[in-house]
């Protein structure tokens, strides 16, 4: 889940969040996009539905309606369980501000194990996922020990949000700007694995959050598989492009332990 806000304070003109994942889970001490395992559960969320803006590739090239949805609803579902952020709709509003005492008390239940969809239903809430747009599948090498098929999808944070991470999944929580987050990852102060250090670079194009959203309305995304090669003492990763009309990615190098953007 890519949330993106406005950033009126920085040089850049949008930011994202980001969670340092806790020690005992994969990707211990990294810094990524909130998400996690779609749940059996994520099929039943009554009034979700995918944005209709969206373009899709063709059956049996890439994810389409409806068997799609369930992606959606677990990418809410998971931003409210590792950060407290509700991406739902009341009466067809999007509710915003701070974590009120009502929705507090929604993702105790859920973290209780209440499933999110019926949850949400019995309050007069619909998961917005028709505000979530489609940016990239990625899925790792053949030659990893775990394998993950992730899709990143993209919205807008909704307005006076509080972040309140969960302390079990998640460390800490920050918003950078794609920039700022690649600096930090070159500096040594945060740690990024390819997929997200692939995915800041293609945001690191963008001039607004508007047309972050604009061009992923209209991508056409395809799971992609990076390529590992070693030579020479020198492990290479390269990306093919996952969606049409949009750069495939930097080549990444790995060099003093983590992965950096090649210079040739």
């Amino acid at each position: 889940m890519i949330l993106l806000r406005e950033d009126g304070a920085g040089r850049d003109p949008f930011a994202l969040l980001l969670l340092e994942r806790h020690g005992s889970i994969a990707f211990p001490g990294a810094h990524a996009f909130p998400g996690g395992v779609v749940d059996a559960t994520d099929a039943d969320a009554p009034g979700a539905r995918l944005p209709e803006a969206q373009r899709w590739a063709p059956p049996a090239e890439g994810d389409c309606p409806p068997e799609a949805l369930s992606y959606w609803v677990a990418a809410v579902r998971e931003l409210f369980e590792e950060v407290g952020i509700l991406l739902a709709e009341r009466e067809g509003r999007l509710v915003d501000g701070p974590l009120a005492a009502e929705v507090a008390a929604l993702r105790a239940r859920m973290l209780a194990g209440e499933p999110f969809g019926p949850l949400l239903a019995a309050a007069g809430l619909v998961p917005a996922t028709h505000r979530l747009f489609y940016f990239a599948r990625r899925v790792t090498p053949a030659a990893n020990p775990r394998r993950w098929d992730t899709r990143f999808l993209v919205a807008a944070a909704p307005r006076g949000c509080e972040v309140a991470v969960d302390g079990t999944e998640t460390v800490s929580a920050v918003w950078l700007s794609p920039r700022e987050a690649l600096r930090r990852h070159e500096g040594g102060e945060i740690l990024l694995f390819p997929p997200t250090l692939v995915t800041l670079h293609d945001l690191a194009r963008f001039s607004s959050l508007d047309a972050v959203l604009e061009d992923a309305r209209r991508r056409v995304v395809r799971a992609t598989t990076p390529e590992i090669v070693a030579h020479g003492g020198t492990t290479t990763l390269s990306f093919p492009t996952s969606a049409e009309g949009h750069p495939a990615g930097p080549r990444l190098v790995l060099r003093g332990g983590r992965w950096r953007a090649s210079e040739d």
